[in-house]
């Protein structure tokens, strides 16, 4: 007979595989046939292979099947002879192993199930957590079973990969979820959060993430979630009782929903949607979302517009350098920015937003008949942008000067008489009229020009309307 492949294994290879029973591959097997034969390979192997009294064993490369819980000959019954257990480099066809009181420690283990969690003991190690370097292929959960909250002491993870994601309901976690290396970029299909409480921090730096959705859920410490990729963000109904801090992290799909934060709240460097042209499903959206300290988002952009017409703030939030895509954000959005710059007086900013409230609020006029808003907001968005610009109104100033003194000429050189000669009666009739119309309005009387009145009187009028177009520009472009 050959012997295992394995490492100082001496036990000879299983049928049609090139490991022993304890070694192989559990892919496919019955282990209603093999159960005999992994069982008491495994009852050996802890005899030639535990320590003090079989208190401790180190199971390495052992590939664990599906345990016949319901058989005398359960190789569960031989792990609980042990008192701490150490599993490396082990690979698990089964979703849990049934354990009472071994501390256990999974490192670099490959878990090809769906995989429950449970309150299992720590076996003690440098990074402190259940399991190290892992690889998850299906889904692991951990929901309680009970009327009550499934509560679990020990933290879970460090540098493992979740191919299929975490599921957690109703579960308490006193110790930190992971314990991650921030040097290691990781993948986590999905991260999902049911009514659970987390009393310790919630620490997740660097990962790539398609789903992260939280409801009904409390962070009563700090949440650090940084220089993450997450495709999906979504929260609702949830409470945030210390510091939220999402640094540099990218979002895709963006929204929170009746959810509280009571300490400060980070979203600094952060990007939300996807840049060109979006849908409204990227918009980074605030919905009842009510933060009782204070909020940064500077050096942030959201790409796909942002919406926090329904936000409660109690202090005014940071908006310093933000960039939001103007096409797929409301008018409430921009006046909310506006005023957090306004109370911290930062009029030029305050400014450039209300700019931008200013066009959101003509769009809201198509289709009304309100006629007179239309036509002030059209003119002061093609004069100055509403303020923003006074290159425009003197560049106006220029040609409207232009205009009038070609008017000018043209009278005093009866021009208009020499091109058209049978309309200069009429012509003189109505002049006459409004010429003497003008001359009654006291401040115009003494400075408009003689024989012109009344196209003097239009022109001063768009003169001032101008001037005061400019002076607004310049105002707004210094101080407010």
């Amino acid at each position: 007979m050959s012997i295992c492949s394995i490492n100082e294994c001496n036990l000879d290879v299983y049928s049609g595989y090139d490991e022993c029973i304890l070694h192989c591959s559990k892919n496919g097997l019955d282990f209603f046939k093999i159960r005999n034969d992994f069982s008491t390979s495994l009852e050996n192997y802890v005899a030639n292979n535990s320590i003090d009294g079989n208190d401790f064993c180190h199971f390495f490369r052992i590939a664990f099947p599906k345990p016949d819980i319901q058989s005398q000959i359960n190789y569960a019954k031989i792990l609980n002879t042990l008192k701490k257990i150490h599993f490396d480099n082990c690979h698990f066809f089964t979703s849990y192993i049934e354990s009472s009181d071994p501390e256990f420690f999974f490192q670099d283990c490959i878990f090809y199930e769906g995989w429950s969690v449970f309150n299992t003991p720590v076996l003690k190690n440098v990074n402190g957590v259940l399991y190290q370097s892992c690889i998850f292929h299906e889904k692991v959960s951990s929901y309680s079973e009970n009327d009550g909250r499934y509560v679990i002491d020990s933290p879970l993870f460090n540098n493992c990969e979740f191919k299929k994601g975490i599921e957690f309901g109703n579960v308490e976690f006193k110790s930190p979820i992971f314990n991650n290396t921030d040097d290691t970029d990781l993948n986590i299909e999905s991260l999902h959060f049911m009514d659970c409480i987390l009393k310790d921090k919630f620490i997740l730096n660097r990962c790539n993430i398609k789903s992260f959705f939280m409801e009904d859920t409390v962070f009563e410490s700090k949440f650090e979630f940084k220089q993450n990729i997450v495709l999906d963000f979504e929260i609702f109904n949830t409470n945030y009782f210390k510091v939220v801090d999402t640094f540099e992290t990218m979002f895709g799909k963006f929204n929170i929903k009746k959810s509280i934060f009571e300490d400060f709240v980070g979203f600094e460097k952060c990007s939300f949607g996807q840049s060109g042209d979006s849908k409204n499903e990227y918009i980074a959206k605030f919905t009842y979302a009510t933060f009782l300290s204070f909020v940064n988002f500077r050096n942030t952009n959201f790409y796909s517009g942002l919406d926090i017409e329904n936000i409660n703030l109690k202090e005014a939030p940071n908006f310093l350098n933000t960039n939001i895509n103007e096409k797929y954000s409301n008018r409430e959005t921009f006046r909310i920015v506006k005023s957090s710059f306004d109370k911290i007086h930062n009029c030029i900013e305050a400014n450039k937003y209300f700019a931008c409230e200013m066009k959101k609020y003509k769009e809201e006029l198509k289709g009304t008949n309100k006629t007179q808003e239309k036509l002030i907001l059209f003119l002061n968005e093609k004069i100055s942008n509403y303020g923003q610009n006074y290159v425009k109104p003197i560049f106006f100033i220029l040609a409207t000067a232009i205009i009038y003194y070609l008017l000018i000429l043209g009278y005093e050189n009866n021009i208009l008489y020499e091109i058209h000669p049978g309309i200069n009666g009429v012509l003189e009739k109505t002049s006459i009229l409004a010429n003497n119309v003008s001359k009654n309005i006291l401040p115009f009387s003494k400075i408009l020009k003689s024989g012109m009145e009344f196209v003097s009187l239009i022109f001063y009028i768009i003169f001032a309307s101008l001037i005061w177009q400019t002076l607004v520009a310049v105002k707004r472009h210094t101080r407010r």
